[in-house]
């Protein structure tokens, strides 16, 4: 089936999920359009959240087929230079903690390389898992060994029975991106050492209630993980959370470290209790807090559309500038197309020359954009802000404006 509805936790398995936002019917985010395809009918499917009465996990209501989201993939991580920096430390962090000489890291989602090929040259080795063919074809070329291929218990079988056991394990944006995440932790459990630890990253359910961060919620990141939730699927399969640090990236994330239950090692760091209580006064098991969000994004809806219609009608030139799965989950819930904004600008150059999905806003290169120079630009990855604000300061120097989405409407 290429969709189909969730009924119990993926964490869990409890069946008290309840609805508290949705976003209507969108098509993927990253299901970009060629020209001879924007007048053909687009799938679209439910985008909605729920939540779960007993692990607190935040998740979509309806899960898409992986094989219609992930085989053919449009996002390189190394197109931030922000995000490169981010996991060249990441990377020595761990390798300088956690693996000796000779070991083996193993990298989950490893997308382009980008994390991986800041290891080669170290007396180590490492392996990179991703389904997307033509992502890992890429990581392959920058040196970087790469299966093609899901996450699953067999394939970590035949890793182990091939390279050996995993001194770490490491999922930077790929474990909120599962359905299925007892296929993962059985998977941990054969490919890593007796004494390895699993690293992950996600963004953190604290900072996207807070923040307001709706454009997050897209069909391919099925869950929206706190501490909580993660410490009963980690329970489960003989695992414990032992230690939580707060990254600045992706609006808020989390970098969580797992061992097997009595491993040894360091004792529980304080910031596992900590974060507990931070999404207990966050309210993240609170029905009326979780309303109160749903009504907010709405109203935010309703003032990027009133901002963006408004500057049209006073003869501004208005374009998006990245072409983001945020931003199209934006576009699309805002109903935002190109009689608003009158192209896309990315700095990737598999995105170019396509059309953003449903609204089909044709998607050029930054250069056009500064040889164009339009009045505003609506900023989707409002993650790389900075960076971004520093990369246009001609443009702004000259006039133009950015608008940020979230968490509410601002010009700068």
């Amino acid at each position: 089936m290429t969709v189909r509805e969730r009924k119990y936790c993926r964490v869990c398995g409890g069946a008290e999920l309840r609805q508290f936002l949705d976003l209507g019917e969108q098509p993927p985010a990253n299901a970009l359009l060629r020209a001879e395809e924007i007048d053909l009918p687009e799938a679209k499917y439910p985008l909605a959240l729920s939540h779960c009465e007993g692990c607190s996990l935040i998740q979509t209501t309806h899960v898409v087929s992986p094989e219609v989201l992930f085989r053919n993939y449009l996002y390189f991580s190394s197109v931030s230079q922000a995000m490169a920096k981010h996991f060249a430390a990441y990377a020595a962090q761990l390798a300088e903690r956690f693996v000796p000489p000779g070991g083996l890291v193993v990298e989950v989602g490893s997308n382009d390389g980008i994390l991986l090929r800041t290891l080669l040259g170290r007396p180590l080795r490492v392996l990179g898992v991703d389904p997307a063919r033509n992502v890992a074809e890429v990581a392959r070329s920058r040196g970087v060994p790469t299966i093609a291929d899901f996450f699953t218990e067999g394939l970590s079988k035949q890793i182990r029975k091939q390279e050996g056991p995993a001194s770490v394990v490491i999922a930077n944006n790929v474990v909120a991106h599962i359905d299925d995440l007892d296929q993962v932790m059985r998977g941990l459990d054969q490919v890593l050492d007796e004494r390895g630890v699993f690293v992950m990253e996600a963004p953190y359910v604290v900072p996207f209630l807070e923040h307001l961060e709706f454009d997050t919620v897209y069909h391919e990141h099925l869950s929206y993980f706190g501490v909580r939730a993660l410490e009963s699927l980690a329970n489960r399969f003989g695992f414990e959370v032992f230690e939580v640090q707060d990254q600045p990236v992706h609006g808020g994330s989390l970098r969580v470290f797992w061992r097997r239950r009595g491993a040894g090692g360091e004792p529980v760091d304080e910031s596992v209790p900590r974060h507990l209580e931070q999404e207990r006064q966050a309210g993240v098991a609170d029905r009326a807090r979780l309303d109160d969000f749903a009504q907010k994004v709405a109203g935010l809806r309703e003032d990027i559309r009133r901002l963006v219609r408004e500057l049209r009608a006073k003869g501004k030139r208005v374009v998006g500038y990245t072409a983001p799965a945020k931003g199209n989950v934006l576009l699309n819930y805002c109903e935002l197309g190109p009689h608003e904004l009158e192209y896309l600008a990315d700095a990737t150059p598999a995105k170019q020359g396509l059309y953003s999905p449903g609204m089909h806003i044709p998607i050029l290169s930054p250069e056009h954009f500064r040889h164009d120079r339009p009045d505003y630009a609506l900023l989707f990855a409002w993650n790389h802000k900075d960076e971004i604000l520093e990369k246009e300061k001609a443009w702004r120097a000259a006039g133009g404006r950015f608008i940020l989405p979230v968490p509410k409407v601002e010009v700068v």
